[in-house]
C-alpha cells in the first residue's frame, strides 16, 4: 500500500489533470480501471464568456509528439464547474480528488478563498497550476511571493497543496522555495509550449507560425525532464506526484526508483480513454 495525501492507494497510478479528469463520466471509469486518484482538470475563479476557438487534441503518428491547443476559457473550467464535479463525485467514489486551481498572479488574495470553498467540497488536496501564468522567471521579488503564497495557503487550509511543476520554473531554483514554504507534496511536470498546430481537410498539421499562448506539446520525450525534477524533489524531502512522458509501466518504474511517491499520466490516459479501451498501465 502507498500513502498519499492521507490515503492509502492500491497502486501508484493518478489521471493528471487533462480531458480525462474533467467530468464525472470520465473520472468514475479511470476508478473503475483502478485509477487511484483525480488531478480534476484546471479551473479559475472567472465569469466564461463569449469563446473564441476550440480544443484540438492530436498525435503524430511517425513522430509520437501529442498536441493540444486550446484558448483559456476553453480549457480552463470555472471555479463553480469545478465544485460542481466535486459534488456529484464524492459521494460515488473514495479515489483521490485533486481539483487543480490557477490564478492570474501569486498574490494570496487570488488562491486562497477560491482554494477554502474547494476545500469545502470535500476535496483530498490542491494542486496550485503555475502553467497559466507563463514564465515567472524573471519577475521581481518572484522567491519572496512563492513563498509567501505557499505560507499563506498551508495556514489556512487544512488539506495539503501541491506546486504543480512545469520547465519555466527550473528545478533547483524552485526545489528549496517550496521547502520553505512548508509544502510536502508536489506535482510534475507540465506540457511545452510548442508549435501552433492546424487542420486541414481533416488533416493535422504544425504551423510554422508559433503561438506560445494556446499550444501544448507533450509525450514520451518529457520523460528525461520528469526523472530530473523527480530526483531533485526527492532530493529535497518532497512527495513527488511525477509525470510527464509516461506511456507504459516501464516509465512508471523509472520514476518510482528516481524517488517518486505516485505517478501521474495525461497523454496515455486522454488517448486511451476516448477510444473505450482498458487501462493498460496497471
Amino acid at each position: 500500500m502507498i500513502e498519499f495525501m492521507g490515503k492509502q492507494l492500491k497502486n501508484p497510478l493518478i489521471a493528471s489533470s487533462c480531458i480525462a479528469t474533467e467530468s464525472v463520466s470520465n473520472v468514475l471509469r479511470l476508478a473503475e480501471n483502478g485509477v487511484q486518484g483525480a488531478i480534476l482538470k484546471s479551473c479559475a475563479d472567472y465569469e466564461r464568456g463569449k469563446v473564441s476557438g476550440k480544443r484540438e487534441f492530436a498525435v503524430d503518428s511517425t513522430t509520437g509528439y501529442t498536441y493540444a491547443s486550446a484558448p483559456f476559457g476553453s480549457e480552463i473550467l470555472t471555479l463553480e464547474e469545478c465544485l460542481d464535479l466535486l459534488h456529484v463525485l464524492r459521494p460515488q467514489t473514495d479515489i483521490l480528488l485533486i481539483p487543480s486551481f490557477t490564478a492570474a498572479s501569486l498574490a494570496p488574495d487570488k488562491w486562497i478563498p477560491a482554494c477554502k470553498k474547494i476545500e469545502e467540497a470535500s476535496a483530498d488536496g490542491i494542486q496550485l497550476d503555475f502553467f497559466y501564468m507563463g514564465n515567472l522567471i524573471g519577475t521581481n521579488g518572484l522567491s519572496e511571493s512563492i513563498v509567501t503564497l505557499l505560507r499563506e495557503l498551508g495556514a489556512a487550509l487544512n488539506i495539503p497543496v501541491m506546486p504543480k511543476l512545469n520547465i519555466n520554473l527550473p528545478k533547483d531554483f524552485i526545489m528549496p522555495l517550496l521547502v520553505e514554504g512548508g509544502v510536502q507534496y508536489v506535482s510534475l511536470l507540465d506540457s511545452v509550449r510548442s508549435p501552433y498546430l492546424r487542420r486541414e481537410n481533416g488533416v493535422y498539421q504544425i504551423s510554422e507560425r508559433l503561438d506560445a499562448d494556446t499550444t501544448s506539446c507533450f509525450g514520451h520525450w518529457q520523460l528525461p525532464l520528469t526523472i530530473g525534477y523527480t530526483y531533485t524533489a526527492a532530493k529535497y524531502g518532497l512527495k513527488v506526484c511525477a509525470g510527464g512522458g509516461v506511456t507504459c509501466a516501464d516509465d512508471v518504474q523509472k520514476l518510482l526508483a528516481t524517488g517518486a511517491v505516485t505517478v501521474q499520466s495525461a497523454t496515455y490516459l486522454t488517448k486511451y480513454l476516448n477510444r473505450g479501451n482498458k487501462l493498460l498501465l496497471i
